[in-house]
């Protein structure tokens, strides 16, 4: 052992004993400032995912579950459905929208609906007329002029607070129908139901939705019309098929190009929770005034065009029954991809190493036809081609949809961008109905 001289051990305490003193007068706090400038390194938030095939799907951004709004609100929606699908609509109490409805008609935009609040306690409230039967409650449409028909009007309850419309039951219009009408259960949409798990769910259901239809295409080796060696499935390719029905399920293409970021988002994530809560049951009522149909928006002569060239995908022949059905929709649409090349097969060297253009074109084919695409693409020497004249303004807002709902799901640098913003709604209080007489 060393021995150390008494001396050494006095200067030694000295020291230590200055070093006290320096600590208690404050050169502690400059280290432990130095310590606390030092930046602390905070793990970036992971971005919500999902494989799609080869691709990688993003969760679109979105606010979060309200606090007032169950945990468990999958569940109540079950319960809510449950509910409804055991009551009936009063005749007797229905409020026609038009004097020369009659019958079951009598109760188109007339609503019996399930919500529940916080705790999840399920009650059901009449809606005839614009009039809610519970007394206490005010009901509002969170968009104005939206609830006055349909399956899918966005119901806000204002009072008492913190509760949220899960389901409904109403008549809808169905030709093959005795009256001309039928009972409808759905849940509609409204900004209460847009939580992160809706939108997830959504955007798995529509992934293995397509994903069952395009791989069964795939095992069946079905081969392009129109392109040698290559299959229907290398042109109908999931992540386009899924940015097509999304941009068809946005509420507005003039508001949706012409709206803030927020808007847009709220616009598509709309479209996801609609799929998370009603699964393949999603859109089936959703008919243009045009007569296109379901998931697809297609149209019945596009439909039957469409299986008459490709007998293999084994499309059912009713068209309604196709357009509404899912499985069928995304089989129909791989199909109609392939079918696009018969007016744009000359530029094929061009679209087939051109992966993002080839996309817009086939988009902009959806929408209009192929054939005035092409149009467009001859007119302005193949560049400026998605504003020309020849391609209707309603197809060039519908590739602003389908570009920015694209980059959404699959770019992450630019989904990272995208910033959560409240949205200005026109909440409306739900008045009592004036039928109309018709001249």
């Amino acid at each position: 052992m060393t021995k150390v001289s008494t001396r050494g051990l006095f200067f030694f305490l000295l020291g230590l004993f200055f070093v006290c003193v320096l600590a208690c007068m404050g050169g502690g706090n400059k280290i432990q400032a130095k310590v606390s400038s030092t930046k602390t390194r905070v793990p970036a938030k992971k971005v919500p995912s999902i494989k799609m095939d080869t691709y990688t799907l993003y969760v679109p951004p979105g606010p979060d579950r309200l606090p007032d709004v169950p945990i468990n609100l999958m569940e109540k929606i079950r319960d809510g459905m449950k509910k409804v699908k055991h009551v009936r609509l009063n005749t007797d109490k229905c409020v026609p929208i038009s004097s020369s409805q009659k019958g079951i008609k009598k109760c188109l935009g007339n609503y019996v609906i399930a919500a529940t609040n916080a705790q999840g306690k399920i009650k059901l409230i009449e809606i005839y007329g614009g009039e809610p039967s519970a007394a206490g409650f005010s009901i509002a449409c969170e968009r104005k002029g939206a609830c006055e028909s349909g399956v899918n009007p966005p119901f806000i309850i204002l009072s008492p607070p913190g509760w949220t419309v899960v389901a409904l039951r109403t008549v809808v219009l169905d030709r093959n129908k005795h009256d001309g009408a039928k009972p409808a259960v759905y849940i509609p949409y409204s900004s209460r139901l847009n939580t992160p798990q809706l939108r997830k769910i959504g955007l798995e259901y529509i992934r293995s939705a397509i994903l069952g239809a395009w791989y069964e295409l795939r095992a069946k080796k079905i081969e392009s019309l129109y392109i040698e060696d290559y299959l229907i499935t290398d042109f109908g390719t999931p992540d386009h098929v899924v940015t097509l029905i999304l941009t068809e399920q946005v509420l507005s293409d003039v508001g949706f190009v012409q709206g803030t970021e927020a808007e847009k988002l709220e616009m598509l994530n709309r479209a996801l929770v609609t799929l998370a809560v009603n699964g393949s049951e999603s859109f089936q009522y959703t008919i243009s005034s045009v007569g296109a149909m379901g998931l697809g928006q297609g149209m019945a002569s596009s439909y039957q065009s469409t299986r008459g060239k490709y007998p293999k995908a084994d499309l059912p022949e009713d068209d309604v029954e196709g357009r509404k059905n899912h499985h069928s929709t995304i089989k129909m649409m791989v199909c109609h991809t392939d079918a696009e090349w018969w007016a744009i097969e000359s530029l094929k060297e061009v679209l087939l190493k051109d992966t993002w253009k080839r996309r817009l074109v086939f988009a902009a084919g959806y929408n209009a036809s192929i054939g005035t695409v092409r149009k467009a693409l001859d007119r302005c020497n193949n560049k400026n081609w998605r504003t020309c004249k020849q391609l209707p303004s309603q197809t060039q807002r519908y590739l602003v949809k389908y570009e920015w709902i694209y980059k959404v799901l699959f770019d992450q640098v630019f989904r990272s961008r995208i910033r959560v913003t409240p949205v200005a709604r026109d909440v409306t209080p739900l008045v009592a109905r004036k039928t109309k007489t018709p001249m």
